[in-house]
C-alpha cells in the first residue's frame, strides 16, 4: 500500500505542475489579449501575438524586416540623433508594404527603409550627419539605388 502512494506522488505532482503552467500560459494570453483589447501592446506582447498566430493563420515567414536591426544598420550609416528611431519606423513601414523580394532581400529592404529615412528626414528638414567612411550612399540625394521612393501623397513620415 505504502509503495502505490509512494508511486502515485510524483504522478500528482506532474498533473499539477502541468496544470499549473498551462494556467499561467493562458493567463499571460489573456493579459495579451486584454492588452491588445486596450490598445496598450509594447513590442514584445506584439511579437509574441504574431509569433502565437503563426501556426493557425498558416503564416510561415522565413525573413523578417525588423525597426531594431534596420536601426542598428543605419547606426552604421548615420550619427545617432533623436529622430532617427522614429524615421526608420516609417520607412520599414514603407518597405514592408511595397516590397518585392527577389535576391538579397533582407539586405535590400534595410537599405531601402534608411534611404527613405534620409528622406523622411530631408523633408521634415532633419539633419542626419553621415558618419565618415560611409562608402553605401544612402538618401534620394545622394544615392543611385534603383529603389529609392518619392514620398507620394499619403505617405507622410
Amino acid at each position: 500500500m505504502f509503495d502505490r502512494l509512494k508511486a502515485a506522488c510524483p504522478r500528482v505532482a506532474d498533473r499539477i505542475a502541468h496544470r499549473w503552467f498551462r494556467a499561467r500560459y493562458r493567463l499571460a494570453r489573456l493579459s495579451r489579449a486584454w492588452a491588445y483589447f486596450r490598445d496598450r501592446l509594447d513590442a514584445d506582447e506584439a511579437q509574441r501575438i504574431m509569433l502565437d498566430c503563426e501556426y493557425p493563420a498558416g503564416w510561415h515567414p522565413l525573413l523578417v524586416l525588423t525597426v531594431e536591426d534596420t536601426l542598428a544598420e543605419a547606426h552604421e550609416v548615420f550619427a545617432d540623433h533623436p529622430d532617427l528611431p522614429r524615421l526608420v519606423n516609417h520607412g520599414c513601414a514603407r518597405v514592408a508594404s511595397k516590397w518585392d523580394a527577389f535576391n538579397d532581400e533582407l539586405y535590400e529592404a534595410r537599405r531601402w527603409a534608411i534611404d527613405l529615412a534620409a528622406d523622411y528626414a530631408a523633408s521634415e528638414g532633419v539633419v542626419l550627419t553621415r558618419l565618415e567612411g560611409d562608402s553605401d550612399q544612402a538618401g534620394s540625394d545622394t544615392g543611385g539605388d534603383d529603389h529609392t521612393a518619392v514620398l507620394e501623397e499619403g505617405d507622410t513620415p
